[in-house]
Formats: structure tokens, C-alpha cells, sequence
């Protein structure tokens, strides 16, 4: 088995801990990606106070979520030299009018999202009514009761230790909550909201990434294949490796009924490079099924470590991204492995909605949907962000 295939660089920088009112998604007003309204910022006097939209828990690794030398490095790179960054009023994905329109109907089917990732804390309470589950699965009698050839696979499987066991450890498995959360976490129950939150999208979990997010090529292929025999029509793979795997190739291109939702990968030391020059895969894979999504900020700029070139096709949010992480905690991420979600939740709800569209165009239609950014220009196919709205629109002709 080839080693070769790690994570794409994940910026974990702020977790948001132990809020205690219960009003209907509270901290909805920092997901700048869904409706920014423009007050969002990060500066160095709100991380040394520790107040929002930056708090963090000193009781958690503080190494894995908080890095000001981070932010403050990344701020000196982009000019600013009060250290202070805003937000860019109405850059956001056009989310709400898109979920009012997703939700304007009841008559919708099924749509299953794989998180090929690390695992994810299924019993955070934002996510644990929109998990996949297998029922034909008898939960924990050692039996594989649906000869799929897994055993007690009820929520998903975690090819990396080989068991049914897909949340392990909650400094482990950050990454694959976070993205989880992105895509279905609950609505009005306090937290966030997720993109694609609804009774028809679930999201099932496929644990492939270990303590230090790497992880086996035939983990990942065995994943693919799992999710495409199991019911799963969406794979949203934030990771990658710098080496072409045939495997990986023929996995997906065996799965043409199935979208693949792959971050383009970020650079070391904020230095994003163009895919047209360096690897990685399988983001480069130029298939009608996989859609390669790098990291826009909430400054209508590409997030500086975020790859680009025309092997991607469209940049979405990545940039201080607050989602879900375990232990029914919250926390800011950055990097594409943050962007591909808002994409994959987009062909959910897609799916979910249209079902005259095929998969093979949904590519089409998240490019020729993006609005158009000039400081994008000539860095995708789409030379702008994911619109949600107008996707759907798109989607609504078929």
C-alpha cells in the first residue's frame, strides 16, 4: 500500500467554546460565508483579548486551533499594516435567497454526501440527525448483516483502522467535523447553519486520515468505493497528495453517476502556486464528474496559501470558516479543505432538488454560476465564487 496521500495544508487556527445562550443559530452572524454583511474582521487586539468572532478554549490543544503569529504574518503579507483585515460587504455565496429557494418545496429526494476525511464526531449536536444510516446495518452485533462486506457499518466505516468506528478521537478527527458541519449542520438549534441542512441530505462519514493526516492510497480507493455502492452520490474529498495515483484515477472514473468535490490544495508559507505548474491530486483531475474548488477571503481576495490555475474551477469561502468540531464545539478553519465543502453542499442540494439534471453537468453549472471577481481573473475556469443561488436557478431549467 502506497503512503503518499496527505492532507491538504489545514490552517486550524480558533475554536469558539462553551457558549451558553440558546438562541436559534447564535453564531450565525460569523459564517461571513453564507450573508456577509460586511463587520466581519480579524485583528490582533481581538486575538489577544480573546473575544468574538475569535475566542478560543485554552482546555484544547492550543497548537491545533490557535496560532496568532498565524494571522499576523498573514495580515503583513496582504499590506495592512494596523493588522487589521474587514470583510467585504455582500461577498458571500448568496446562500440565503439559495436555501429559501431549496426549501420552497417539500418534494425532494435523497441526496448522500461522503466525507472521504478524517473522522466525524457523530453525536455533536448539530450534526447527529443529518448523519447516513445504514438500515440494514443491526448496530454493534459483530455481524455484517448486509453482506457489503463491512462489519455494524451503521454510520459510514473508517477504512483506516478497519472497523465501523468513524469518530475516534476529538483531536483527530477536527477536519472531518468541520466539514461535515459546513455542509449539514442543524438549523435553530442554537451554533451555526449548515449550507445543505435538511431531512434528505445526510452526510456519511468514511474515516481514510490518521493523528497526523496522512493516510493509505487504498483507504481512499476502498472509501470511493464504499460511498458509490452505498448509496452516495457526492464525495467531498479535502485532501490530496503530490503524486499522481492510478487508483484514485480509475476509482473516480469508474464513477461517473457520482460528483467529486476536490480542494485544489495550499501552499507552504502563503505561497499558493498554480496547479498548471506543480501537482496535486486529485485535484488535477480533469474529469466532467470532479469540480477542484480553492479558497477565496472574506476580503473578495484569494486566500493567500490557495492554490490556483486553470486546473481549478471555481474558489469559494475558506477563509475563517466557522464550523463544527468535536465535542459540540466550534471553531474557525482555513484552507481550501474549507471551500470544497460549500461546493459539495451546492450539488446536494442540487441533487436533492432537480433530479433531471445530470451529474455530469453539475460541473458546468457551478462554474458558469460563479460571479464573477476581479481579483480572480485568470485564476479558475469560473474567474469567480460560488453562487448557490444561481446555481440552483441553473438547475431549476433542466
Amino acid at each position: 500500500m502506497s503512503r503518499g496521500l496527505l492532507l491538504i495544508v489545514v490552517l486550524c487556527q480558533f475554536a469558539i467554546f462553551g457558549f451558553v445562550e440558546n438562541n436559534a443559530d447564535n453564531l450565525y452572524s460569523y459564517q461571513w460565508g453564507l450573508k456577509n454583511n460586511g463587520t466581519f474582521f480579524v485583528d490582533r487586539t481581538v486575538l489577544a483579548n480573546d473575544y468574538l468572532p475569535l475566542y478560543f478554549d485554552k482546555s484544547i490543544n492550543d497548537q491545533m486551533f490557535f496560532d496568532t503569529k498565524e494571522i499576523v504574518d498573514y495580515l503583513k503579507l496582504i499590506g495592512n499594516t494596523s493588522y487589521v483585515a474587514y470583510s467585504t460587504e455582500g461577498f458571500d455565496a448568496n446562500w440565503e435567497s439559495a436555501y429559501a429557494f431549496f426549501k420552497s418545496t417539500t418534494s425532494k429526494r435523497d441526496a448522500v454526501i461522503a466525507v472521504i476525511d478524517t473522522g466525524v464526531d457523530i453525536k455533536h449536536f448539530e450534526l447527529s440527525d443529518s448523519v447516513w444510516i445504514n438500515t440494514d446495518e443491526i448496530p454493534n452485533n459483530g455481524i455484517d448483516d448486509d453482506n457489503n462486506g463491512y462489519i455494524d457499518d451503521v454510520n459510514g466505516y473508517n477504512f483506516h483502522h478497519k472497523n465501523a468506528n468513524v469518530f475516534v478521537d476529538p483531536k483527530i478527527d477536527v477536519h472531518g467535523t468541520h466539514a461535515a458541519g459546513i455542509m449539514v449542520a442543524k438549523h435553530e438549534n442554537s451554533g451555526i447553519k449548515g449550507i445543505a441542512y435538511d431531512k434528505n441530505v445526510k452526510v456519511m462519514p468514511l474515516k481514510v486520515l490518521d493523528e497526523n493526516e496522512n493516510g493509505y492510497v487504498s483507504s481512499v480507493v476502498a472509501a470511493i468505493n464504499y460511498a458509490r455502492e452505498n448509496g452516495a452520490t457526492i464525495c467531498n474529498l479535502s485532501l490530496g497528495s503530490y503524486k499522481y495515483e492510478e487508483s484514485i484515477d480509475r476509482a473516480i472514473k469508474n464513477s461517473p453517476d457520482m460528483v467529486f468535490v476536490v480542494s485544489a490544495g495550499n501552499g507552504a508559507n502563503f505561497n499558493g502556486y498554480s496547479l498548471d505548474e506543480k501537482d496535486v491530486y486529485p485535484a488535477k483531475l480533469n474529469y466532467p464528474n470532479v469540480i477542484t474548488v480553492s479558497n477565496v477571503s472574506f476580503d473578495a481576495n484569494r486566500y493567500v496559501s490557495a492554490n490556483y490555475g486553470t486546473y481549478v474551477d471555481v474558489f469559494a469561502p475558506g477563509t475563517f470558516i466557522l464550523s463544527t468540531v468535536p465535542g459540540d464545539n466550534f471553531a474557525y478553519l482555513t484552507g481550501t479543505s474549507m471551500a470544497a465543502p460549500f461546493v459539495a453542499a451546492t450539488c446536494a442540494m442540487i441533487y436533492s432538488r432537480y433530479p433531471n439534471v445530470p451529474i455530469q453537468l453539475y460541473k458546468s453549472i457551478i462554474i458558469n454560476g460563479a460571479t464573477p471577481v476581479s481579483s480572480l481573473m485568470g485564476l479558475s475556469k469560473s474567474a469567480g465564487m460560488l453562487n448557490i443561488c444561481n446555481a440552483l436557478v441553473m438547475a431549476s431549467t433542466f
